[in-house]
Formats: C-alpha cells, structure tokens, sequence
C-alpha cells in the first residue's frame, strides 16, 4: 500500500481546520485544485471518503477527522525533527504576527529587531488590528501568535501574560474638569470618545461602565488609538488613555489625567496563541516577547 505525502498529509489537516480547499491553498501556498487533488489522491489511497462536499463548508467525514489527528502528529514530529537538526538560528519559515495598536506603537519594533537577531532566516508577516479581529485570525488559523489584551477568549487559547498596563480616563485641560475625584454621574455628563468594540479597552469601559452605574449622555468611536489621542487633545471629550504611553503629552500639560470613583481598571496584555505546532518556534518566540515586556 502507498503512503501519503507530506503534501497530502498538509492538505487534509488544512482542509479540516480551515473548512475549505481556498483557506487550506492560501495557507500552503498552492491552488485549490491542488489542495482537492492531494486529497482526492488520499481517499483513492484509503478507499474511502475524508471530506464531505454536501456541506457549505468542507467538512471532515470522521475517517478524515482520524487523519486530520495522524497529520497533525506527523507535521509536528516533522518540525521538531528539523529544528533539533537545524538549531533555531538556522530555522527558516514564516511567522504570522498579529499585534494590537498599543503594543504596535510601543515595544512591537524592538521586539521584531530581537526577532530578527534571534532568527535571521525566518520571516515576519505583521498584522495590525483591534483586538478582537485578531483573535478570531488565530481561531481561523491564520495567525501564529497574536500581542493583545484580555483575558476575553475560552480554553481552546493557550496565553502567557505579558505586562500589566496602566489606563486612565484623560481629557484637555480646555475642558476645566474640576481637579478632584468624580463620580459615574459627573463624569457622564462629558462626550466619551472610546475605541471600537473591537478593542479590548472599549470592552473595559463597558465593564466599568456596568459597575459605576454610568450612563454616558454622548460617545464618540475611533478605530485607532493614535486618532482617539489627538482628538482628546483637542477637547472633543475624555477618553480612557494607557497612562504611560500618554505621559509625555500630560507633561506638556496637553492632556490632564480625570480622576474618578471607581477608578478604571489595568489591562493585561497576553501573547496568544492556539496551535504550536504550526510554528514550531512559537514558544522560543513568546520568550522573547515576555523578556522585551520585563527586561
């Protein structure tokens, strides 16, 4: 009896994690006609079906959910095997990185200079979005490891905590916010400029908003924290600020910090990820993020 390839083996496990023969091409690089030959190749090879077509997705039969499971041992011992023999430095492959803004504009730059010092071969391909779209990416597979804040995603997310960041409502100083501690109701009476609900600090006004019993009288959204910056500068309203990133401008006495009761919570940032195996240095990669994050 044949054996299948590592080719076919890839287009099975790809196919039954993405849930299409156009996702599982895209991701290996190759046509969808492809993708369908090598697994048509495997069911003449097992006499039997591995995918059923009737459904709008292509979906696993349970002798392809077996092996989808198989291909996934074998595809990982093949990682391990050639990183052991290849050494990390000399491993060459595609990272797919998702960052949020934050980390986008803070520490992301050196910590792909460290990337690129640790792996000269392998190559990083960056998205940048809220947080929330880049989670569903790593549920779709289309993502290796993604920078972003939580905790917000169930057990099949495997996370390390990466740093612990300080936010504050902020507003201009043209806005005459009384410089003392403000409850819920006097601070609704201000325009609330927020992040999409995309992001995972727009997730956390909202929880704030739930516990101080506040009801905003006008908000204000922005899909871009760089964009919410400048217009609370500008007085269009307060909004909820990283404290450290934002120091600069409270020292040029452009932006005030507001003080309120309650006080809004710190937000912690994770890498994520759900599969390691896919990228056989996403571990050795995560330490180098927790080590940029706390060095």
């Amino acid at each position: 009896m044949a054996h299948p390839t590592f080719k076919q083996l890839e287009a099975i496990y790809w196919t039954g994690r993405l849930g299409s023969f156009q996702a599982a091409a895209k991701q290996l690089h190759t046509s969808q006609s492809a993708i369908a030959k090598r697994i048509a190749e495997l069911q003449t090879m097992f006499d039997t079906d591995l995918v059923d077509l009737k459904q709008r997705r292509a979906k696993l039969t349970e002798s392809g959910q077996r092996l989808m499971k198989g291909a996934e041992e074998l595809l990982a011992a093949r990682l391990e095997v050639v990183n052991d023999v290849l050494g990390p430095a000399n491993f060459s492959g595609t990272l797919c990185l998702g960052a949020s803004e934050l980390v986008a504009i803070t520490w992301l730059p050196a910590f792909i200079e460290q990337l690129r010092l640790a792996y000269p071969r392998v190559t990083v391909e960056l998205i940048v979005q809220q947080s929330g779209l880049l989670l569903e990416r790593i549920k779709a597979g289309t993502l290796h490891i993604a920078l972003i804040g939580g905790p917000f995603w169930d057990s099949s997310i495997e996370s390390v905590e990466l740093q612990d960041v300080a936010f504050a409502w902020m507003a201009s100083p043209r806005l005459k916010i009384p410089n003392r501690i403000l409850t819920a109701p006097e601070v609704s009476g201000y325009p609330m400029l927020v992040h999409t609900s995309q992001g995972i600090v727009s997730q956390i006004f909202d929880n704030w908003q739930r516990m101080a019993g506040f009801k905003p009288q006008k908000v204000i959204t922005a899909n871009s924290l760089t964009v919410t910056i400048h217009m609370t500068i500008n007085g269009l309203g307060i909004s909820p600020l990283p404290v450290d990133y934002v120091q600069k401008h409270i020292d040029e006495g452009t932006l005030a910090r507001v003080r309120t009761s309650p006080a809004l919570p710190n937000v912690k940032y994770f890498a994520v990820h759900q599969n390691p195996t896919d990228f056989p240095l996403t571990l050795d990669v995560i330490k180098i993020a927790l080590h940029m994050c706390n060095g």
